[in-house]
């Protein structure tokens, strides 16, 4: 029975070592095809210094930028972790997607700490709808804030009027700090595809988000 045990054990192991390198080796093919994006994306605009793996389903890439409204900016880009079983298997079960964090510092430090969170909820009669299903009716509500402070600054303000003035709401999440880096802001991987219509949007609605934050305090 225990030589029985030992090979099960052998066997299982095997196929775990062949997932994962088979899986980790994909990764690699995604990573260049995503990098390829945002060499496309960023055509003009500045361009790739380095890439550098960060697991087997994540890496970054520093970036060098003509615009002077950001510095020391780069990428992260999360892919879905198949290398690993468990962690997929909790990534579909969480309906995780593959993202692309964009940091970068600003010209003036922004002199509060800010997060936005951008949220789709919606309600399913049958368990094979999803919101990408051809006629749903999404309704826009009044964002609200939770705050620390007392007083209200013009750049909170000039900020949360931007994200709300991107009809795609393409951004999950963004979020500003005195700390470098000043500015950070995650969206879906899907929105810099080739077939993406506002893919070309993404790096003016960067600037245009942090230009208000970014404004030096008087």
């Amino acid at each position: 029975m225990l030589a029985v045990a030992l090979v099960y054990l052998a066997v299982g192991l095997a196929v775990l070592v062949v997932w994962h390198f088979y899986y980790a080796q994909k990764a690699k093919v995604r990573a260049l095809e995503v990098v390829g994006w945002i060499e496309e994306l960023l055509r003009g605009q500045g361009h790739i210094a380095s890439m550098r793996w960060e697991s087997a389903s994540s890496f970054s890439l520093p970036l060098r930028l003509r615009a002077h409204t950001f510095h020391n900016a780069a990428v992260k880009v999360n892919l879905i972790p198949r290398e690993l079983p468990l962690r997929w298997i909790l990534a579909k079960l969480k309906d995780q997607s593959e993202t692309l964090v964009f940091r970068a510092d600003l010209d003036w430090a922004p002199p509060v700490t800010l997060e936005l969170q951008s949220y789709r909820l919606f309600a399913r009669s049958r368990k094979e709808l999803s919101p990408d299903t051809p006629g749903w009716t999404f309704e826009q509500t009044t964002p609200f804030v939770l705050t620390t402070r007392k007083d209200w600054q013009k750049e909170i303000t000039s900020v949360i009027s931007s994200v709300l003035s991107c009809q795609e709401r393409q951004f999950l999440s963004i979020a500003f700090s005195p700390e470098s880096p000043h500015f950070v802001a995650t969206l879906a991987l899907s929105s810099i595809a080739p077939d993406s219509p506002y893919r070309t949007e993404i790096f003016s609605s960067l600037r245009e988000l942090a230009t208000g934050a970014s404004a030096p305090q008087v």
